[in-house]
């Protein structure tokens, strides 16, 4: 092993710009960003409701379900109205599973390709695919509304846009944008400081105007709504956003049944220069990233689950303010404390620092049994999402310019795959243990941060 690989893992790059001015392209990349996650968002909240609807009406047309915005827990369990209320959200439930699924494993494979391929055809054409797909499925939800078609039909347009990538496609292609126009250290960290800003504000923004919308102009609205930002982002692609990938950066060819396979290369056979990353420390920090991932992207239906039920008893608009409260804090806060960590700290410190949050975050929600408790959680996590953005930065400083669209298309391709895997163990295992303890799966949760931790360390 030479000295370089003796050297720190994620130690930072010497000579690294010392200033994180962002060049305003970057800025109009995170703004697309946003669109195309808020447009994802509002529709799976309006659709899993629209299917909630279409299921009560179907199954008993002539009930009356309980309107008074408390949670099942303060519903009597042997009465006729918690049985049918358990039927449709058993129904919805296993409706969702399908949804997960059919969007999922397509993008799964195209996902980690298209963002290759932007290596070759550069970053406004190829971010088109998966912007144009969203947009294609919110006009045939539009149409399987307006027509009443049956909802499994919804299963046939989520798969239409896994197979063009999807927002984790755009978040793949916009982080090979952001690397870029930037330069490797601080100022690439908080670039997808800025990024990671957009996804979370895409998603907080999408999950609270569908409630309102739908309360408003009913069901079709949010559909309309997610058309119009994703159509947002294809206008900013054409006539705003610059091409960030120079000419001279760009592979000469692409073989498409390569693609994948070049998306895990790194992981493989590492880097052939020996200024950049080798195979092992991409292995560690995807290892990594997995595991954080697996949290993150896992926590949020048990979290719901696990608010609803004893001792807490919490009513849907508690939830959403927790929901929201989480997100301001996490997404606000984690930005401005990278810009002011990395004014004395390397990104390596700082994301153990994150992981270290990340860690308070699920012991305190698996402890909680007051109101108080559990609102406490995103303040002890504050910092939670940062550790995540961190390795995105010092994986792309790994990677040589030509390579930086594979690499992110195998963190893309990661991400799929952690986001179907961590949602389903959550669900398993909460499931399983609900009755004896119901805060088990946050515990599990904690175990894949510790375990990132040692890896990080």
């Amino acid at each position: 092993m030479d000295q370089g690989e003796k050297s720190h893992l994620l130690e930072d790059e010497e000579g690294a710009p010392k200033s994180v001015k962002i060049p305003v392209t970057g800025f109009v990349i995170g703004i697309i960003v946003f669109v195309h996650m808020a447009s994802f968002t509002i529709l799976v909240f309006d659709l899993s409701q629209y299917t909630y609807s279409v299921y009560k009406d179907k199954e008993f047309p002539n009930a009356t379900l309980n309107q008074s915005g408390k949670s099942l827990c303060e519903t009597n369990t042997s009465s006729k109205e918690f049985q049918m209320e358990q039927t449709i959200q058993s129904d919805t439930a296993r409706w969702t599973v399908y949804i997960s699924i059919s969007g999922g494993i397509p993008a799964i494979f195209t996902a980690p390709l298209i963002s290759t391929l932007s290596d070759r055809y550069g970053r406004k054409k190829t971010l088109l695919v998966p912007l144009f797909g969203s947009l294609v499925k919110s006009g045939l939800c539009f149409m399987n509304i307006i027509m009443n078609y049956d909802v499994n039909f919804f299963i046939i347009y989520l798969f239409i846009e896994g197979c063009t990538g999807g927002w984790v496609s755009s978040v793949a292609i916009c982080s090979s944008g952001f690397a870029d126009i930037t330069k490797a250290g601080k100022q690439r960290s908080f670039a997808f400081a800025i990024l990671g800003l957009g996804v979370g504000v895409g998603f907080l923004a999408g999950t609270l105007l569908s409630g309102y919308l739908i309360e408003a102009f009913g069901f079709n609205s949010p559909v309309i709504a997610s058309g119009a930002m994703v159509l947002v982002g294809i206008i900013l692609t054409i006539f705003v956003l610059k091409e960030p990938l120079s000419e001279e950066n760009r592979v000469s060819s692409v073989h498409p049944l390569r693609q994948i396979k070049e998306s895990l290369d790194l992981y493989i056979h590492g880097n052939k220069d020996p200024n950049y990353g080798r195979r092992w420390q991409y292995i560690i920090l995807i290892c990594s990233f997995n595991l954080l991932s697996m949290a993150a992207l896992g926590k949020t239906n048990v979290e719901i689950l696990y608010q609803i039920g004893s001792p807490f008893c919490w009513s849907p608009i508690k939830i959403s303010n927790f929901g929201t409260i989480r997100s301001v804090i996490q997404e606000f806060v984690g930005v401005v404390s990278i810009r002011i960590m990395q004014c004395f700290m390397s990104d390596d410190f700082i994301s153990v620092i994150g992981t270290l949050s990340a860690i308070g975050y699920f012991v305190m929600e698996a402890l909680s049994k007051t109101s108080f408790e559990l609102y406490m959680v995103p303040v002890v996590g504050c910092l939670a999402i940062i550790e995540i953005t961190m390795i995105r930065s010092i994986m792309s400083r790994l990677t040589p310019p030509d390579k930086q669209g594979s690499m992110f298309g195998g963190i893309a391709l990661f991400e799929n795959i952690c986001f179907m895997v961590g949602s389903v163990a959550g669900g398993a295992i909460y499931s399983e243990t609900v009755a004896f303890l119901p805060g088990f799966a946050f515990w599990v949760m904690a175990g894949y941060n510790v375990i990132a931790l040692f890896l990080l360390m």
